[in-house]
């Protein structure tokens, strides 16, 4: 194995989230070898005397142990926001070291995840192609990733949930959401790009130019421009424990809720440097309008079940 990659982690103000993924990291296989940044973003202007103090134990907690062979801190004393902090930091420690691995405060590690990611990182270092390394696949894929026949495969949708790349793949990065735009609307095939019609990222790369965030908005275009592919492991070793309600960005979504265990292990081997159509076929059908409207449909009903007196309900319960 060549040097092994620095782990950039991204905490703001949930210490127990930050507690949990901080001890799974250092439970892994390669920790005691491993380089560690974490950076920690500052209040917002105004921010109440709870959320200070929230990240005031987030910095306590990143101090508190040696997660990693070496640990530097970066604790931002001002707020620079997710999409900035998120940038400057994997910017600077890619920089530095010629590679990452990434990783958010809800992400629960399995011990295996360091070693697939430097594993990947070095296999696919000098193939352009390849931009991006995930070791998160979702629950709900999990159907169609089973018939993958190989421990392994490649897909062109970013997922950032424990992740990695090069800095070849990353000076390709511009903040210019805009200039993103107008390339993809010269390179052409958006309905691609869209996942087939079912999201919206070139509409959406407008949307984050004006507010700035989500800095995967774009780097999941820059991929696509670059006619890129990201790895992923067909066995999760990354459980996103951020559905919860406490992100900034993310709502509670039960989609993500993991009832199987973690990998302990992927190998990495080469494959093919191509889409697993499966993949993507069985992702778009998870995002077609008829599966939303059947989703809000049984939410609805949930949420009328949990709440209302059963004497009111709309429908019979036997």
């Amino acid at each position: 194995m060549k040097t092994l990659a620095p782990i950039a982690f991204f905490a703001y103000n949930r210490p127990e989230h930050t507690r949990q993924a901080l001890e799974s990291l250092s439970k892994n296989q390669l920790a005691d070898q491993s380089s560690l940044f974490i950076f920690i973003d500052g209040p917002k202007p105004g921010a109440s005397a709870t959320t200070i103090a929230a990240i005031e134990e987030v910095r306590k907690i990143a101090a508190e142990k040696q997660w990693c062979k070496e640990v530097t801190i970066y604790a931002s004393e001002k707020n620079k926001g997710m999409f900035k902090a998120n940038i400057d930091g994997i910017t600077q420690i890619v920089n530095q070291f010629g590679k990452i691995i990434a990783l958010e405060d809800d992400g629960i590690l399995s011990t295996g995840f360091l070693k697939y990611m430097n594993d990947a990182l070095d296999l696919y270092e000098d193939n352009e192609r390849v931009m991006h390394v995930s070791a998160y696949t979702r629950p709900d894929l999990q159907t169609a990733v089973d018939k993958v026949p190989s421990s392994t495969y490649f897909f062109y949708h970013t997922t950032t949930w424990g992740w990695g790349t090069w800095k070849r793949a990353w000076d390709k990065y511009t903040t210019d959401a805009l200039a993103v735009k107008k390339a993809i609307a010269a390179k052409g095939n958006i309905k691609k790009l869209n996942m087939d019609g079912t999201f919206e990222f070139f509409w959406g790369l407008k949307a984050v130019a004006k507010k700035q965030f989500s800095w995967n908005t774009i780097w999941h275009s820059i991929v696509f421009l670059n006619d890129g592919l990201c790895l992923y492991p067909k066995k999760s070793l990354v459980d996103n424990i951020g559905h919860d309600g406490s992100g900034t960005n993310c709502r509670p979504d039960e989609r993500f809720t993991r009832e199987e265990p973690l990998a302990e292990s992927i190998a990495v081997t080469a494959i093919p440097l191509k889409e697993d159509e499966g993949v993507r076929k069985y992702f778009v059908g998870l995002h077609s309008l008829t599966y939303r409207i059947k989703f809000a449909v049984k939410h609805y009903l949930r949420y009328l079940m949990q709440y209302m007196p059963k004497d009111r309900l709309p429908f019979s319960i036997n």
